[in-house]
């Protein structure tokens, strides 16, 4: 039985950027045509969880910029199965971009988190949003004397007033195999301390 074709075009709509996130969601969720059709399509070769592409596209955070963006490169080449020439949300994946972009070379942010950032700045040009988002970043946060030196990938913690305070790190010679670090921040909103440890 061949899929539907309101559940095609309603995965082309979202794909291509115009329907919202939110409301699809709500069509993965509650549309059965949606369901039937992906229920019946294997799940991605880099998926850890579930067998369908169903199961995929319900286990993923789709408040997260970078999931929205893996969700419609996966129907983009489903569509592409059924007949159906689309291209990426382009917007979509600037945005992810500019997200990445903004960000100084020792933070790694949550990118959800930055993305509730930009959702605040005044309507921009491209070039402007990333200088404010940038800007925005740096004012939130801060550290005490330098930025950290990581020795992995970056961790800076957000607690539930935002990014803790950084306060410094000390090496920690002889007591594992390889290099380490500790790194200690500051929740202002708590008065509570947090460390983290890498090596390498």
């Amino acid at each position: 039985m061949p899929p539907s074709t309101e559940a095609l075009q309603r995965l082309s709509d979202f794909a291509s950027g115009k329907t919202p996130v939110p409301e699809f969601e709500q069509q993965l969720y509650n549309d059965p045509d949606i369901e039937t059709l992906l229920s019946a399509e294997s799940a991605p070769r880099f998926c850890q969880t579930g067998t369908t592409l169903f199961h995929y596209l319900i286990g993923i955070d789709l408040s997260d910029p970078g999931h929205v963006l893996s969700a419609k490169d996966v129907l983009v080449s489903l569509l592409q199965k059924h007949g159906m020439t689309i291209a990426l949300d382009g917007a979509a994946t600037a945005e992810y971009a500019l997200l990445l972009d903004a960000q100084p070379r020792w933070l790694d942010a949550d990118v959800k988190f930055l993305a509730s950032l930009l959702a605040a700045a005044p309507c921009l040009p491209s070039k402007q949003r990333k200088a404010w988002l940038r800007q925005r970043i740096l004012e939130l946060f801060k550290y005490a004397k330098q930025p950290p030196r990581w020795l992995q990938s970056p961790a800076w913690p957000i607690g539930d007033a935002g990014p803790l305070v950084f306060l410094g790190q000390f090496p920690v010679a002889d007591y594992f195999h390889d290099e380490a670090a500790v790194y200690v921040f500051h929740d202002p909103a708590k008065d509570a301390f947090t460390t983290l440890v890498q090596h390498c």
